[in-house]
């Protein structure tokens, strides 16, 4: 016996400091249930006395938590606190709710900034909640204080499941969610504590039914959610809890983690390659789409920009120039679409560097025409010179480089060496001068009839990368992929197979004698065929219908040895759908045309 008191004393102690100081000014009542007695930890026994006095005793006493009445004998068994309810015939058994004299506001609203992911986590908590075995003949009191010593000494998942414990007796004590949930706040640094003090406090907050509750519940909230990490949300909960309640210290913890994450100035990035530098400046919060004119907000060393553009979490100023210094200011007061303003200003100092030294070329068309003076232009900006590298992909190796997707890429180095070692070949390497001019793009004309004075089938592809610049293999180059020719591809397809024509695309006119070849996927020649002098040829329907390796996969056309293209039968044809031009569906095999004296008829 001396022992159980001593333990129950210690409890009390350790309890007594966790409880809100509110709680002894709240009321106390009891809750009857009949049938019941609330097993184990007697606080003392009163004989010989009423229900409405065994009620009364406990009621007066601040050490009593719960009791059992039997009316038999008229015994009053007092506890210190209660745990599992068992039945018990003819029996009542008690415990003690605490009231405040604050007035029933509602039931709380829903908070916008909670996830439903949370909200569905909050509620899984709750419906887990339940006694081990070992957990019943502990009490509520003595779970709470456990929960208290594991939490200080970092067991953590212990102290949990004592807490739990604790609340699986009274689930319904928003009071008790709180304290808990604010003693785990004390822990920081630990995402699965943070996480379960959030579950728990909003399950708190659930359970408010007066301002005061509830305010505290949501400074609560907005700590858990702070240590979560989630401070946007923890921002939101502290400014709800502070439109139910002033209170000092709540607005001391949202003014403190407004400042550090509250909407704010993150980062901001210069623009200085392109022909027109600009400067942007992102916030930690995306900025209000419609209706706000930002430009007030902004100034580039005291005067407003040339032009500025809002847009997402940036504020971008354009019309700066190359190798200038700027001070970049934002005003106090430059609103957010999260309900603040930045609160103060904010002054960037700001250097606009010379344009990177770099080489590129002008897009992906492939096709030089054979009848001109050919060159490919190279567009560079701040270099002296450039290196160039011309490869040579042979006309049998046209079918795997399209299947492989290779075609028009852009190559990096380690592309370039396979294409050297495997697939084709160098025809020629060397450098190009530049006439360089400060920041401004410079176009070159790279001279193919120079560097290809003969030419052979196939595609060509050029490289480019500035001299004695520092390129890794992994990087890409700039790439330009050509094929020099007059030769125009144009089919179509019908039930009488593939067909094909030829023109000059200088003087669009047909162009006979030309030799085609159709390549199957595995690169097989699945047919020849040589234009006539409308530039027309034809393969037989069958080939059109083959699939997987031999399904048709290019078209190559060559004019000599010098004039070569090829036609990729995989890419989405010319879709003339829009233009009125769809006519009729195909008749098939069979067409009848009918006529009369009058007219002709389909």
């Amino acid at each position: 016996m001396r022992r159980s008191i001593g333990f129950f004393a210690l409890v009390f102690t350790l309890i007594a400091v966790a409880l809100p100081a509110s709680a002894a000014e709240r009321a106390r009542t009891i809750v009857t249930t009949q049938d019941g007695d609330y097993f184990g930890f007697d606080l003392r026994t009163e004989q010989n006395v009423s229900l409405d006095q065994c009620r009364q005793s406990c009621i007066g006493d601040q050490s009593c938590r719960a009791f059992t009445y039997n009316p038999k004998v008229k015994w009053c068994f007092l506890k210190y606190d209660f745990s599992r309810l068992d039945r018990f015939p003819g029996a009542v058994a008690g415990k003690i709710v605490e009231t405040g004299s604050d007035p029933d506001i509602g039931a709380p609203p829903r908070l916008d900034f909670v996830s439903d992911q949370l909200l569905q986590d909050a509620r899984e908590t709750r419906a887990k909640l339940a006694l081990t075995e070992e957990q019943q003949l502990q009490g509520q009191l003595g779970l709470i204080s456990l929960g208290h010593h594991e939490l200080s000494a970092g067991n953590y998942d212990t102290a949990f499941a004592a807490f739990k414990g604790a609340l699986a007796i009274t689930p319904d004590d928003g009071d008790l969610w709180i304290e808990i949930a604010r003693a785990a706040n004390t822990v920081t640094g630990q995402s699965n504590v943070a996480a379960e003090a959030t579950v728990i406090s909003l399950n708190g907050y659930q359970l408010t039914r007066t301002t005061q509750a509830r305010a505290d519940a949501l400074a609560v909230l907005a700590k858990s959610l702070e240590n979560a990490g989630n401070y946007r949300s923890a921002l939101n909960a502290y400014k709800a809890s502070l439109v139910l309640v002033s209170a000092r210290t709540v607005q001391a913890a949202y003014n403190e983690l407004r400042a550090q994450k509250g909407f704010r100035v993150v980062d901001h990035t210069i623009d200085t390659d392109s022909v027109t530098p600009r400067a942007c400046v992102q916030f930690s919060e995306a900025l209000i789409k419609r209706g706000v004119d930002y430009a007030p907000f902004v100034t580039l060393d005291g005067a407003a920009p040339k032009a500025i553009e809002a847009k997402d979490n940036q504020i971008c100023v354009e019309g700066l120039q190359h190798g200038a210094h700027y001070k970049l200011s934002l005003r106090a007061g430059l609103p957010s679409s999260v309900d603040e303003n930045l609160q103060a200003q904010v002054d960037l100092t700001i250097y606009v560097r010379d344009r990177s030294s770099a080489v590129r070329f002008t897009g992906d068309s492939f096709v030089l025409p054979s009848t001109a003076r050919r060159g490919i232009p190279i567009v560079s900006v701040n270099a002296e010179s450039a290196d160039l590298k011309l490869y040579r992909i042979g006309d049998r190796n046209i079918a795997p480089l399209l299947a492989a997707s290779q075609f028009l890429t852009q190559l990096d180095g380690y592309d370039a060496s396979r294409i050297e070692e495997q697939s084709g070949e160098v025809v020629w390497q060397g450098t190009i001068d530049i006439a360089s001019e400060l920041n401004k793009d410079v176009i070159t004309s790279f001279p193919v009839d120079e560097a290809l004075p003969k030419r052979r089938p196939g595609v060509y592809v050029l490289t480019a990368s500035v001299t004695n610049s520092q390129v890794d293999d992994w990087n890409q180059r700039a790439t330009q992929w050509f094929v020099v020719s007059d030769i125009g591809l144009q089919t179509y397809a019908g039930t009488d197979g593939l067909n094909v024509f030829a023109r000059s695309l200088a003087t669009a006119k047909a162009l006979s004698g030309i030799e085609l070849q159709l390549l199957a996927n595995n690169n097989e020649i699945l047919g020849t065929a040589t234009t006539d002098a409308d530039g027309h040829a034809r393969f037989d329907a069958g080939l059109m219908r083959a699939g997987a390796a031999l399904a048709p996969a290019v078209i190559t056309a060559r004019n000599g040895e010098e004039d070569y293209v090829f036609l990729d039968m995989k890419r989405a044809g010319f879709d003339l759908s829009d233009r009125g031009v769809t006519g009729r569906p195909a008749p098939g095999a069979i067409d009848v045309l009918a006529w009369t004296e009058r007219g002709i008829y389909r």
